[in-house]
């Protein structure tokens, strides 16, 4: 067994060690922003219970019981259907959005959206706070810059980026106020009740039919029991539709280290992690090697003795400077020492860490559903698996209930728009869409990919959602699905992959610390499927174009 010697004060070297499949970093900061002409109006697996006797919850003695709340007749007799969007984040805007853009005087459906934030601003996890509270309680940390270039993160119909003035690669602060200027161009938060915590989601029993499943029409409403936290008033509200908006980064997961309880030293997930200033003379070990591990590693490594950074797909241990590459972090030893260990047998050890940072993602949640919920809905915790979902977005027996955004290692801001764009056209059975197939069907479906451990084999239950090479394939069937797959948006989804790819390959060939792969600026040219290099500290732009 190799020993590693102790921690040597060295130059950063750290290669960024991300895959070209990790998606964008785990996000969060949005600049405090609200509407000032609002409306005023666990480690055991989760499983909702199949349907049963409805629970009874308080209401506000103004709000209309569910019946009041049903669909009726808009402006030229126009049927209306109410959305319920649970987060105001960036899926969640993006799903305002699509709804809104649907509403036109030439169809017979109108859709009124309301989207129900827990926080006072719009933009999720994206708000960064600077305060000791939300610094340990939710990802964002100080320095963050995005790991994807803003051409591929911005939203389709709100170009952001390609003029070359600027970096590719932005700050939280940026996409904070990217985010604001979207919600303010498409007057989306006058649809927004702020303060608003969803404390229960339910299908509603006298809609339900049985194994029965004509289309929309005969799909159940949705009931959201939520609480505005100032005042404390408790409200319930029936929607014909429900989209849950509420991101995946709330909840940390950590895997099972044999012996941990050995470590003497200090613990935390990377949720907690702000400012590499506290990590000064000391060995730290990251724990998870994709996008956010890699990133912090080489923060704390500029200030750190050592760091080691700890990837599951790694054979062997690669020093860079006083950053190390090692395999799976697999034990802690009698004497507080970590036991790595690769796919071949060999394994090294390494004395003096003083701190473990489990950079190791995080579990699915949703609060609302739960043993009271009748959605017989499964997310178990370490698992990162939610079924049964069909095409991972609708809830295959209700699809009244979708999930937009669960799939990861992805273009966010981009498949939150196509996954939308789905979900209404079903509920306007708009033409050139494919209607969803038969429930049975659909649970055949959801049952298949819940067991399929994601796309590539053999898997794994926790790559269930994982998507990453496989996305562009995905986002084209959701986009025909949706009605709306035509050379314009081939040519979009292509040159998504191809600055994706680019982007990939500079991140994965980077073997010096100063991140140089970030200072990289694209110019997207959707019509040739292709991109400009406007500016690159890795090759000369003359002969950068192209895939």
């Amino acid at each position: 067994m190799a020993m590693l010697s102790p921690p040597l004060p060295l130059a950063l070297a750290l290669a960024p060690f991300t895959a070209v499949a990790a998606s964008l970093l785990i996000p969060a900061g949005v600049l405090a922003f609200q509407n000032a002409a609002r409306r005023s109006l666990a480690t055991q697996p989760i499983r909702s219970a199949a349907l049963s006797s409805p629970s009874s919850f308080g209401r506000a003695a103004s709000t209309p019981t569910s019946r009041d709340m049903s669909a009726t007749s808009g402006e030229g007799g126009a049927d209306v259907k109410r959305i319920g969007i649970i987060g105001g984040g960036a899926a969640g805007l993006a799903t305002a959005r699509a709804f809104l853009r649907s509403n036109r005087s030439d169809r017979d459906v109108r859709f009124e959206v309301t989207v129900l934030e827990s926080r006072d601003c719009v933009g999720g996890i994206w708000k960064y706070d600077d305060d000791e509270e939300s610094k340990r309680t939710r990802p964002m940390y100080r320095n963050l810059r995005t790991n994807l270039p803003k051409e591929l993160m911005a939203y389709r119909e709100f170009p952001w980026g390609g003029d070359g003035a600027e970096a590719s690669y932005v700050t939280h602060k940026q996409v904070q106020k990217y985010l604001e200027d979207y919600a303010r161009e498409f007057d989306l938060l006058e649809h927004v009740r702020f303060g608003c915590r969803v404390d229960h989601l339910k299908v509603l029993e006298d809609d339900v039919r049985g194994e029965e499943d004509s289309g929309c029409g005969s799909w159940p409403r949705i009931s959201l029991d939520w609480t505005d936290k100032k005042s404390n008033q408790h409200h319930e509200q029936t929607f014909d539709s429900v989209c849950v908006c509420n991101g995946h980064y709330a909840l940390p997961s950590s895997p099972h280290i044999h012996g941990i309880s050995k470590f003497s030293g200090k613990i935390i997930h990377a949720i907690e992690y702000d400012d590499p200033k506290v990590f000064e003379g000391q060995t730290v070990l990251c724990v998870g090697a994709r996008a956010s591990g890699a990133d912090i590693a080489r923060e704390i490594g500029s200030v750190a003795n050592r760091v080691y950074l700890s990837d599951s797909t790694c054979d062997t241990m690669q020093e860079f400077g006083n950053m190390v590459l090692m395999p799976r972090t697999q034990s802690i030893d009698n004497n507080g020492e970590v036991c790595f260990s690769a796919s071949d047998g060999k394994d090294w050890k390494a004395n003096g860490v003083d701190v473990i940072i489990f950079c190791s993602g995080y579990d699915y949640s949703f609060p609302f559903i739960n043993d009271e919920s009748n959605l017989d809905l499964v997310f178990s915790p370490g698992e990162r698996r939610v079924q049964p979902l069909y095409e991972q977005l609708w809830h295959a027996r209700y699809p009244s209930l979708s999930f937009i955004g669960l799939p990861h290692s992805v273009l966010p801001f981009p498949l939150f728009e196509m996954q939308s764009s789905a979900v209404i056209s079903q509920l306007l059975n708009q033409a050139g869409s494919i209607p969803l197939p038969s429930l049975s069907e659909r649970l055949e479906s959801a049952k298949s990919d819940a067991e399929s451990g994601g796309p590539d084999y053999p898997g794994r239950v926790q790559d269930t959602h994982f998507l990453g090479p496989h996305q562009w394939d995905y986002c084209r069937k959701i986009s025909k699905i949706a009605g709306t797959y035509d050379t314009s948006m081939k040519n979009y989804i292509a040159t998504n992959e191809a600055i994706y790819n680019k982007s990939g390959q500079e991140k994965k060939a980077m073997t010096r610390g100063e991140d140089l792969y970030r200072e990289t600026r694209f110019r997207r040219k959707d019509k040739k499927q292709t991109y400009e290099i406007l500016h690159s500290e890795l090759e000369s732009t003359e002969t950068a174009v192209g895939r």
